[in-house]
């Protein structure tokens, strides 16, 4: 059974159903993800779709939703500092000739959700399309982006395959991280049971201050108190392996860490990543095996 359109749907041990501001996910009728698109937010925080909050399947909470130190870390998002004249992840810029973090007026963007183009459940994979425009400072627009979720169970949890397409509607687009500490993408702020989390990665490192700016295929995250999350960057994405930007609660794939990308017009830039949300550490074995399925 296939049912299209939005309202509820049920496969299996998975629901997805419309909300007034999104989506959400349940696994027998217990809340394990929403996703944000139309959120009512001050422009300084560059409104953006998110994931938040999201649950291991014991309930355990994973993210962390607009924290009284950075009000614009929305949970799972993606977040772009610069694009083109545009902040598209919120908050202050750091600006080199004065060496320090400023709010600039009139610099902040939106991601706008422009609708869900599939909505379905399907042998138990839940499947979202969403479509997306970049709106720059003034609301005109400099990107159009395609987005997919599709969402299923694996033993231990969850497995979120992310996929999106960005195409400049101008001559170009250029994307940039942060001046300063280099941070730009698909980022998790995790919640307060991962406020210190043990992250380790594909390359045998382990410790968020040893992964930071490092190359790997993938990275995870322990709880101290139960819990797991992984983030998985596909062999396909451009700058694979990729370098990550990893803090004591943050998880981010640094795809603009190195230098910045240029996209102009019929160009368009493809990223595919997986995440995994997960009761226990499964350990780096199982984790590649993990990979592995994902990379294939």
């Amino acid at each position: 059974m296939v049912q299209e359109g939005i309202g509820a749907i049920a496969m299996g041990t998975l629901a997805l159903k419309e909300n007034a501001l999104g989506f959400e996910l349940h696994a027998d009728h217990q809340l394990i993800a929403f996703y944000r698109t139309s959120e009512e937010l001050p422009r300084s925080e560059s409104p953006k779709p998110c994931f938040a909050p999201l649950y291991t399947p014991s309930g355990k909470l994973i993210t962390e939703y607009r924290p009284a130190d950075h009000a614009w870390h929305t949970g799972l998002y993606f977040g772009w500092v610069h694009v083109n004249d545009a902040n598209l992840w919120g908050g202050p810029w750091y600006l080199p000739e004065k060496e320090k973090y400023e709010y600039v007026d009139h610099s902040h963007g939106v991601q706008r959700h422009d609708r869900f183009a599939v909505f379905a459940v399907d042998d138990g994979i839940v499947s979202v399309d969403e479509e997306l425009s970049w709106l720059d400072p003034t609301d005109q627009p400099m990107a159009s982006e395609s987005r997919s979720f599709r969402v299923s169970n694996v033993e231990g949890g969850y497995r979120y395959l992310i996929s999106t397409r960005i195409e400049p509607t101008g001559d170009k687009l250029t994307m940039g991280a942060s001046r300063a500490a280099r941070y730009s993408g698909l980022v998790l702020r995790m919640g307060p049971p991962f406020a210190d989390a043990a992250h380790y990665c594909s390359e045998g490192r382990q410790g968020h201050e040893n992964i930071m700016g490092q190359r790997a295929r993938w990275v995870g995250a322990r709880s101290a108190c139960g819990g797991f999350v992984a983030m998985m960057d596909h062999p396909q994405n451009p700058r694979h392996p990729i370098t990550w930007f990893t803090r004591k609660n943050l998880l981010g794939a640094g795809l603009l860490m190195e230098e910045d990308l240029e996209l102009t017009r019929g160009e368009a830039l493809e990223l595919h990543y997986a995440f995994f949300v997960l009761d226990e550490d499964p350990g780096a074995e199982a984790l590649e095996v993990l990979y592995t399925d994902f990379a294939g």
